[in-house]
Parts: structure tokens; C-alpha cells; sequence
């Protein structure tokens, strides 16, 4: 009965595969084919150039050129962000997984952490003190399938045209590879592995290549097709639009000593700095006029005086040479930071409104933002930005940096006593995607 049982095996296992590998891989081939069917077909009005993953690769290009911080949308797997002003370095996760064969990416979330770690640095070289700036962030993004307008038909056909011819050799290339794949396990020598043992082996390297070839093709299709939307410039504008909500959540309180007056005895506060936004953006890719971004954010954070600058800010040095009430107890407890004034916390709604516009061609663009705090910090603040785009050797945008002046308080709501240079700042911001990219 044994022998029987083996017999089988080796009958299942040498006899079918090499007939249902190439088969498994020519379904493949087939489902790429119905996808090339179904864009061709459609009519010109539609003007759909490339298949739903293709556009996800070329939108991850377009909309990669810009990413500044933790609430930008990336379709990379992984990004990192650092903004010299604040101090802020973040960590960023994409939770997507691709489902299906030709998919667009319609909603992203990211989870991440944010930490100050230029305050971290100074604190452990300098005279200042940890502020316990650490938290996590989550992003949610839900993106509006992307529109494409043409110049003429005539575009539409000739990349229908390009994408049979790229269709037609990966059939020949898959063929052949299955071929030479089927002669390389038949020389495979069985050794002192039994039947059954041998033939489960030959299946199991069968599936692995089957699952290979299977994602080295389906990517081949949508990165030669948006490789080639990209070199060509097929289009007329591609626009698409999402929203995203974004939190910060702290993981533990920043602590701060605060004194009224330099007479008066110091106390330890806590905050609790939470953020939360909504944010909308527009993206318009044009042939001639080139990228344009349009963001519009209404912003919520619990904050307080000591991140609007309203607080005196001293050494321990500084303020026992003021004569600070509390200049002994302070020595003892090796306290390096003290801020003087009322301190308060408040509730902050912010609404930001601003474009990042990249030229044709150009890596080098311009950005301009303006925000308007409401409430008790009631600032209106204006950045106008230089952000560069690197690129790496296929043309994706590598790594983001924008150098930034930042007019803060425009109306000179807060500081009334303040002239123009004194509310100028100048920042940086570096942001890298890196890993794979969703789609």
C-alpha cells in the first residue's frame, strides 16, 4: 500500500506540474492582457493612458517631490523628516498593502514617531533642559482616483500601441524563461531523498519561482508604462486631489520650571501637547505649465506660552545673575532652565493656506504658506520656501530639502514692540523616502 501511496506522488508531483506552472503563468499573462484590453477599448473620452498601477507608480513620483513633514503624503513604505527650526525629527511607516492586480492606491496610513532630538543633543552638551519632546503621529490619507486630460486621441493610441508591444515581450520572455526553468528541474538529481520527499521539493522551488516571476512581471507592466507616461509627456495635465487627517500624540509630558517674576518662587508645569489636522490637497501635473500643489489646513494643538515665545527664556547662569528667588534650591537640583513670566495653556485653531510649485522640468521649485492662529496666540505667520527635489537613476525623487524664511507674526499681534528683522527667521527641512513603493 505504501508503494501504491508513493507511486502516486510521484505521479502528482512529476507528472502535472510541468504542465501547470506554465499554465499558472500564462493566467497571469492573460489578466495583464485583459487590463491592456479594457484601457484600449475604452473610448477616447475616458483618456486613460496607462493601467491603475502604472498611474500609482507615476503619482508616487509626482507627489514624492515634495515632503516636509509627517503629514505629507508619501507612497513610499518608509520616510524620514527633520526640521531645523523646530528641532523635530520624525519616523514614518506606510501600514498600505497592495490588493489585486491593478488597483489604484485610494486611501494610506501611516503611523510614525516625532522626537526634538536637537533638544536632546543640547541638553546632554549645553547648559539647556530635556523638554521630553517625544510622541507618536498617525496619518490617514483617502486619495480621488487621478484624471487624465489629452491633447489628442492620437496620444491614447500610440500608448495603447507601446503597451501591446510591451504585453506581447513579456509573453515571448515568460515562455522562454518557463522553458529553461522546466529543463533546469528536470536535470535536479534526487539524491537520498525519497520519491515523495523529491517531489515535494520540486513543487515547492516550482511555487517560489511561480510567485517570482509573478511579481517581476506584474511590475515590469506598470513600471514600463509609467516610466515611458513619464519620458514621454503623453498628456495634457493629470490632476488628482486627497484628504488626510493627522494626530500627534505625546507619549509623555514635557515638564518646564516657570517662574512668575524673577522675585517670585519657581514651579514645575506639565504639558500635554497634542496636535490635530485635517488637511486637503490638490495636485495639477501639466505638460506646460508644470506641478502645482494646493494645500489648504485647519489645525488644532494644545499649547503652551513657552512654544509661542512669550516666556523668558534663561540659563541657570542668567537667571542667578538676575538675582532669581530661587537661585540656591536651583544649583542644588542642577536645573539648566528657567522660564520667567505668566505661564498659561490654551487651545489653538490654526487654518494654513498655501502651494508648492515646481516649473517643467526643474528640480528646483517655490512654495509660499501663510497661517492664521486664532485664539488667545492670535499670530499670522507667512514662509516662503526654496524646496529641491533629488533624484535618483530611473528619475524618482530621492531625497526633499526646502530652505525656508519664515515671517513670524505679520500683523504684530503678539510683539507690538517688535520691528520687521526681528520676526525673521530662516529654517531648513530635509525629507527621504526610502524602501519600496505602495502600488
Amino acid at each position: 500500500m505504501n508503494k501504491i501511496f508513493q507511486a502516486l506522488i510521484t505521479l502528482l508531483f512529476f507528472g502535472v506540474p510541468s504542465r501547470v506552472l506554465p499554465q499558472e503563468l500564462q493566467t497571469i499573462v492573460e489578466e495583464l492582457g485583459s487590463i491592456h484590453t479594457t484601457i484600449r477599448n475604452d473610448s477616447c473620452s475616458n483618456q486613460q493612458v496607462i493601467s491603475n498601477r502604472a498611474m500609482n507608480l507615476f503619482l508616487s513620483d509626482k507627489i514624492g517631490t515634495y515632503l516636509s513633514g509627517y503629514k505629507d503624503l508619501s507612497f513610499y513604505k518608509n520616510n524620514v523628516s527633520f526640521n531645523a527650526a523646530s528641532g523635530e525629527f520624525s519616523l514614518n511607516h506606510n501600514m498600505f498593502q497592495a490588493k489585486g492586480l491593478d488597483n489604484p492606491v485610494r486611501s494610506v496610513s501611516t503611523v510614525g514617531v516625532k522626537a526634538n532630538v536637537t533638544n536632546a543633543i543640547a541638553s546632554a552638551f549645553t547648559d539647556q533642559t530635556f523638554t521630553n519632546q517625544l510622541g507618536m503621529t498617525i496619518t490617514t490619507a483617502w486619495i480621488q482616483k487621478p484624471k487624465t486630460t489629452l491633447n489628442s486621441c492620437a496620444e491614447k493610441n500610440m500608448m495603447d500601441a507601446q503597451r501591446e508591444t510591451l504585453l506581447e515581450l513579456i509573453k515571448q520572455e515568460t515562455a522562454k524563461r518557463d522553458d529553461e526553468f522546466a529543463k533546469i528541474l528536470a536535470a535536479l538529481r534526487q539524491g537520498s531523498h525519497s520519491d515523495a520527499d523529491f517531489a515535494k521539493m520540486k513543487l515547492a522551488l516550482k511555487q517560489e519561482y511561480f510567485e517570482a516571476v509573478k511579481d517581476e512581471v506584474s511590475r515590469k507592466f506598470a513600471q514600463t508604462q509609467y516610466l515611458e507616461l513619464a519620458r514621454s509627456m503623453r498628456y495634457k495635465k493629470i490632476t488628482t486631489n486627497w484628504t488626510s487627517v493627522s494626530v500627534y500624540l505625546p507619549i509623555i509630558l514635557e515638564r518646564f520650571l516657570v517662574a512668575n517674576s524673577i522675585h517670585e518662587p519657581t514651579k514645575n508645569q506639565k504639558l500635554y501637547p497634542f496636535e490635530f489636522a485635517l488637511r486637503h490637497t490638490r495636485l495639477y501635473e501639466t505638460k506646460s505649465f508644470g506641478r502645482i500643489f494646493l494645500k489648504l489646513e485647519a489645525n488644532l494643538s494644545f499649547s503652551g506660552v513657552q512654544n509661542q515665545q512669550a516666556l523668558n527664556k534663561m540659563n541657570l547662569k542668567d537667571y542667578i545673575d538676575a538675582g532669581g528667588a530661587d537661585s540656591f534650591p536651583l544649583r542644588q537640583r542642577s536645573i539648566k532652565t528657567v522660564y520667567v513670566g505668566k505661564y498659561e495653556t490654551f487651545l489653538t485653531p490654526a487654518i494654513t493656506a498655501g502651494f508648492v510649485y515646481f516649473p517643467p522640468n526643474s528640480h528646483i521649485g517655490v512654495s509660499s504658506f501663510i497661517e492664521q492662529n486664532i485664539g488667545k496666540y492670535s499670530a499670522l505667520n507667512w514662509t516662503l520656501g526654496i524646496p529641491v527635489v533629488l533624484i535618483n537613476t530611473i528619475g524618482a525623487p530621492a531625497a526633499n530639502f526646502e530652505f525656508k524664511i519664515r515671517y513670524f507674526d505679520i500683523s504684530h499681534s503678539v510683539y507690538p514692540g517688535r520691528s520687521f528683522k526681528e520676526n525673521i527667521s530662516v529654517n531648513f527641512s530635509v525629507g527621504v523616502p526610502f524602501s519600496k513603493i505602495i502600488y
